[in-house]
């Protein structure tokens, strides 16, 4: 391999794990401000999600997903804000990611100050489709 080569390549796999990184942060903001189109635009159309909280079941694509967050706001009057943090990606191939990131999540209810709910780190399975990369399985496990 020439210095070349592998400088192309070096050069690609940063670009991978920034447009990992960055859509950590697109999740999260699709979450908190509800906007469904940009939740869908991070995942397959078959991502599975597997919630820290035993009493929610596990979901099965876009539609499921976007479902639980607006039965979820609608029962209760609350704004969440999702930090996440620390991505690190664990594998990296052409068209297939283990990554995992940090993750607190806050609640503010009728204009309360907000208030930790619970922290805890995403496990994910990444899938390249069309391009972009996707989660395709989101097991969370929660500390608290």
């Amino acid at each position: 391999m020439n210095d070349s080569a592998d400088q192309v390549r070096w050069v690609r796999a940063a670009m991978e794990r920034l447009e990992i990184a960055e859509l950590y942060a697109k999740y999260a903001m699709a979450l908190d401000d509800q906007d469904l189109e940009l939740m869908a635009a991070c995942f397959t159309e078959d991502v599975e999600f597997v919630p820290g909280n035993p009493d929610a079941p596990s979901r099965t694509g876009i539609k499921a997903n976007q479902d639980r967050l607006v039965q979820r706001h609608r029962e209760a009057n609350f704004r969440e804000r999702h930090i996440t943090t620390h991505p690190v990606i664990r594998t990296l191939e052409e068209s297939r990611a283990e990554a995992s990131a940090e993750a607190a999540i806050y609640v503010s209810r009728d204009g309360a100050p907000p208030k930790l709910k619970v922290i805890g780190r995403y496990d994910d399975i990444l899938e390249r489709h069309q391009g972009r990369w996707k989660f395709a399985r989101r097991l969370f496990v929660r500390d608290v």
